[in-house]
């Protein structure tokens, strides 16, 4: 697989992204109705990933390898998972062959700091996020959101901190609204502080908001676009439309957002399956390529769970 420079980084990268916000999972043995990480699977994909030249491996401290909605704020058991298993399915293989993202924001535990973008947590979930991850630094370390309390420049601080530490490499944003990005570049700029080079925002057929925004602003300033849900959780890779639930998110999360997308873009849905097949391609691969001409600083985020 051909490597692209990632933005004003130079560090060099595969231009598909395994993320681990899901992971290959199963049917629980002891609680029916709960899906357990598969482990052994798991850790395959990951293995397979990085032998096909896939050197980019995003994840963060919330995810769990399945996204248990229900226990969310009361059962923190299995928050870090899929860094854990991330770590191990990449021990043994050469630190410089490859890439890491995590992220930090969300809820890890129940203390009343064990979340935020206060340097008192992100100082604590670092570590933590390495010791899981088994590494001594990972590459990208980003806000999964704002928090709506610590005040940009003392978030950039402390990133700017950890890279004097030499525990994470660059910084950067997800899920930040476009005012938000800009302020960040502003104040890292007003204090001379190294600033955000990448940001990690949603884009696919059905969902094009961010483009005009996040997106744009990050191209206009050389940062990187890490994009997620390109096939809108399976949707564009044609895997509802004809009835195939079996073993999906659709059929095992109560809450699964991709039922109302769907049933908003069944037309326009049904048009580029027809698309495809006249062309003879795959319809992820169609919505794929979209993606892909958007802009010039791009990496998709895929996350196979089988």
């Amino acid at each position: 697989m051909e490597l692209k420079i990632l933005g004003k980084t130079g560090i060099k990268s595969s231009p598909l992204i395994y993320g681990t916000w899901y992971l290959p999972n199963m049917p629980s043995p002891n609680e029916p109705g709960k899906r357990i990480v598969d482990r052994e699977s798991s850790i395959r994909l990951i293995k397979k990933a990085y032998d096909l030249g896939i050197n980019f491996f995003d994840t963060a401290d919330v995810y769990r390898g399945v996204y248990d909605r229900e226990n969310l704020f009361n059962d923190f058991s299995t928050v870090g998972l899929a860094e854990k298993i991330l770590g191990e399915a990449l021990n043994g293989y050469e630190r410089e062959s490859f890439v890491i993202s995590t992220k930090v924001m969300g809820r890890v535990g129940p203390l009343p700091n064990d979340q935020g973008l206060n340097r008192k947590h992100i100082f604590n979930a670092i570590d933590k996020s390495l010791e899981r991850l088994k590494m001594k630094y990972v590459d990208f370390y980003l806000y999964h959101a704002p928090d709506n309390y610590t005040d940009p420049a003392i978030a950039s601080k402390t990133m700017n901190k950890l890279i004097d530490d030499g525990k994470i490499l660059h910084y950067g944003l997800s899920n930040f609204s476009n005012s938000e990005l800009k302020r960040y570049i502003e104040v890292s700029t007003e204090l001379g502080l190294e600033g955000p080079v990448i940001i990690q925002d949603k884009l696919n057929l059905l969902e094009q908001k961010n483009l005009s925004t996040v997106i744009r602003t990050a191209e206009e300033n050389k940062m990187v676009s890490m994009i997620y849900s390109p096939l809108a959780q399976g949707i564009l890779a044609g895997r509802y439309i004809k009835g195939d639930e079996s073993n999906s998110r659709k059929e095992y999360e109560k809450n699964f957002k991709g039922n109302a997308l769907f049933q908003q873009n069944s037309e326009r849905i049904m048009k580029l399956y027809d698309l495809s097949v006249e062309l003879g391609i795959p319809m992820s691969v169609l919505s794929l390529k979209w993606v892909m001409t958007r802009g010039e600083i791009f990496s998709r985020l895929s996350g196979p769970a089988e």
